[in-house]
């Protein structure tokens, strides 16, 4: 609904390291949910960052003999760089050791305390240093992480005198939760290992560790820090002003989606719902957990080495081409792995964006050069080709937001990229080459342009989301403003290019790749 408020929040990435290809997956499909409801005229804001309170962060700088300071700084600005060259369009990117986002957390466990739910307790028990989480025996495989197969190292047993929540205390809630909104966290195959974990029982969990360096000080227990997965979460109340400016908190919460991987749903659909109860703030809409990236034998993920840079990418086939390439073919919603490589990504340059729109782009413009003077034909009607076209436009459309309002991204591309497809063959029906040869024959060739510059015209509205600068370089060949500003649904209308409006052809977009010679990005 137009000036409805929406809030998306993406998982924040440790900064231990430099970011990989995942992290732009995950930040691209966010990116595209926020402008497609920014382009629907919604008030978005929209929450990235990195999460710098974590051991493995202390950990990997005195590996590196600097200050823990000094690898999150540097990291983080590694993050901040993936995001502009991705064309992360963020509203804050917040840093958790930013002072709001501590004072924040500070005002969120002292309304715990005040509920009654921490108390001191001593744990024993497995520690992954890699999750920076606790972990019971029949949650490893071989006696490792099964998300850290490769790092033995990473399991720790720990004992230490902790802060403890109250989690059990809040199982019946959450069991209602989901009977009363089973769409809290999709897809549905997440959601159905979350009530497994639910019907099993919930303990009490470690919210502080003791006599660390680094982290946010325990409220009124400076020998404490708090635990760095509920500081994480946290960040999703005090990016929009919890504890710190009320009337913007009031504006933005609840989230409408929090974006996530697959691997950290026990927390954001357990945890996290729990931690809002017994603070008594209002829950998130919904938790979407995508899948993975796989290459080889294996995930990406830097634990693993398995790793691709997302700036070598970007910098290989574009950004925007890149984030079509991978909320292409890998869907959100997927439960498997997907696999990538830069051989498939190559392919499907070629055939989607060379071949298919590029194509488009540049036949579409070229003609309407050469047969109406540069200018917007006036149509004398509509045959056969034409009326399927507009037809195929429309459904395009619905099919499109149906699509991508459920993060169904690789559908929502597949419905934009039949109608690129469409007005493809809608020249090949057509033919005004070929008729452009006869002066008798004006009026079906402004038909068929006419219909062709209306299905690119809607091409690049509906693609701007996924591809803003090549949405924003078709439209200024047609004449037009971005597709940003264009008033939604109206933008969505056949028939809206004046005639006599000039448009020009510029370069190709996308041209064409060489296979044999295609460079492959540089690992990570």
């Amino acid at each position: 609904m137009p000036g409805q408020k929406f809030y998306v929040t993406t998982a924040i990435d440790y900064v231990n390291d430099r970011p990989g290809l995942h992290h732009g997956y995950e930040k691209a499909g966010a990116d595209a949910l926020a402008r497609f409801h920014r382009q629907r005229g919604r008030d978005v804001f929209f929450l990235t960052g990195t999460d710098e309170n974590a051991t493995r962060n202390d950990v990997a700088a005195k590996a590196q003999g600097i200050t823990t300071r000094a690898l999150v700084d540097q990291h983080a600005a590694e993050f901040k760089q993936m995001a502009a060259a991705w064309g992360i369009s963020y509203d804050r990117f917040i840093r958790t050791t930013d002072p709001d986002h501590v004072k924040g957390v500070q005002e969120f466990v002292r309304r715990w305390m005040k509920n009654d739910d921490v108390y001191l307790a001593t744990y024993e028990g497995l520690y992954c240093l890699g999750c920076e989480a606790f972990k019971d025996e029949d949650e490893l495989v071989d006696g490792r992480c099964p998300i850290h197969p490769t790092h033995p190292e990473y399991i720790q047993r720990l004992k230490e005198e902790n802060y403890f929540f109250r989690l059990s205390k809040y199982e019946q809630k959450l069991k209602d939760l989901y009977r009363k909104r089973p769409d809290f966290c999709v897809p549905e195959a997440r959601r159905n290992e979350v009530l497994g974990w639910l019907e099993r029982g919930l303990k009490d969990v470690s919210v502080s560790r003791r006599n660390l360096s680094w982290g946010i000080p325990f409220p009124d227990h400076p020998d404490h820090v708090v635990y760095v997965w509920f500081d994480a979460l946290i960040n999703y109340v005090t990016g929009v002003g919890f504890g710190t400016d009320e009337a913007t908190f009031k504006k933005w919460w609840p989230c409408d989606v929090h974006v996530i991987g697959k691997d950290i749903t026990r927390f954001h659909c357990l945890y996290w719902p729990a931690m809002l109860m017994a603070a008594n703030v209002e829950l998130p809409r919904q938790v979407f957990a995508h899948g993975f990236l796989a290459m080889g034998e294996g995930r990406l993920s830097r634990s693993s080495g398995n790793m691709i840079d997302p700036l070598a990418a970007a910098k290989e086939w574009g950004s925007d081409a890149m984030r079509y390439l991978l909320l292409r073919d890998a869907p959100f919603e997927k439960i498997e792995d997907s696999p990538v490589s830069p051989e498939q990504f190559n392919t499907r340059f070629n055939a989607d964006l060379a071949n298919g729109l590029g194509n488009l782009v540049s036949r579409t413009l070229k003609m309407v050069e050469s047969y109406c003077g540069g200018v917007v034909p006036r149509p004398d009607g509509e045959g056969e080709s034409e009326i399927g076209l507009h037809a195929l436009a429309n459904h395009a459309v619905q099919a499109h937001d149906d699509a991508a309002a459920q993060l169904r991204f690789a559908d929502a591309l597949a419905a934009i990229f039949s109608l690129v497809d469409g007005a493809n063959k809608h020249y090949q029906e057509t033919q005004p080459w070929k008729l452009a040869k006869d002066p008798a024959n004006a009026i079906p060739v402004a038909a068929s342009l006419y219909a062709g510059l209306e299905a690119l015209r809607i091409v690049a509205h509906l693609v701007w989301p996924y591809m803003p600068n090549v949405a924003d370089s078709i439209c200024r060949q047609l004449g037009l403003p971005s597709p940003e500003a264009a008033p939604w649904p109206d933008a969505a209308r056949w028939g809206l290019l004046e005639p006599g409006r000039r448009v020009t052809a510029g370069p190709p977009l996308f041209p064409r790749l060489e296979l044999a010679s295609a460079a492959r990005p540089a690992p990570a």
